[in-house]
């Protein structure tokens, strides 16, 4: 099979380098960080025409996703997260094979016996959603993700200042609050586990 000469025509004009006088760094970064970047350079330092020093350079400059995506970088990502997991493990009651998914800091609302927020750590692990307070050491409050129903955003009015996003789950027993740094992060990644958890169960039936 023979490639039509005009497809291979745009092919070369596709590979070939443009220049756009409006990029910016930004530019520049967002581009390395998503698609990559390989460097293939030889470089010669001499002085009064006497070379001296040869760099013989190869390598990937990309964000850690995309080189994770392409293969590299994998023991340092296993390293790390097995420094992450012994870290949390030392503070946080994990079980054999739970992984922290996500981390940050939050609160429970608390209804009985008064209504109160108290503040702590939210830990989205591979098995549960736990709200963890360091000092003293406790689990203010905890549910296994398969029993998580629902997750809600919603706003909550503050006295003192524009209202506040909250983080709404709904569990076999009702409703629970959450207060979080990133409200519509952990949202979204709880939402995921739901929809995870939903398709697999349609695929059961």
């Amino acid at each position: 099979m023979t490639a039509d000469p005009g497809t291979r025509a745009d092919d070369a004009a596709r590979m070939e380098p443009t220049r756009d006088v409006g990029a910016t760094l930004p530019d520049l970064l967002d581009v390395m960080l998503d698609k990559g970047v390989y460097l293939d350079l030889d470089l010669i330092i001499s002085v009064a025409d006497v070379p001296l020093i040869g760099v013989s350079l190869r390598a990937a400059v990309a964000g850690i996703e995309t080189m994770l995506e392409h293969g590299l970088m994998r023991s340092w990502d296993e390293q790390t997260r097995q420094w992450a997991r012994r870290s949390v493990g030392r503070h946080v009651p994990l079980g054999d094979g739970e992984e922290i998914v996500l981390r940050m800091a939050g609160g429970h609302l608390q209804a009985e016996p008064y209504r109160s927020w108290r503040p702590g750590i939210v830990y989205l692990t591979s098995r549960r959603l736990i709200v963890w307070r360091a000092d003293p050491r406790e689990i203010l409050w905890q549910t296994p993700l398969e029993d998580l129903v629902a997750v809600e955003l919603r706003p909550e009015a503050v006295v003192d200042g524009p209202d506040r996003l909250r983080v709404c789950v709904v569990v076999p027993s009702g409703r629970v609050w959450l207060s979080a740094a990133a409200p519509q992060r952990l949202h979204d990644a709880l939402r995921e586990t739901v929809g995870a958890r939903e398709e697999a169960g349609d695929g059961d039936r």
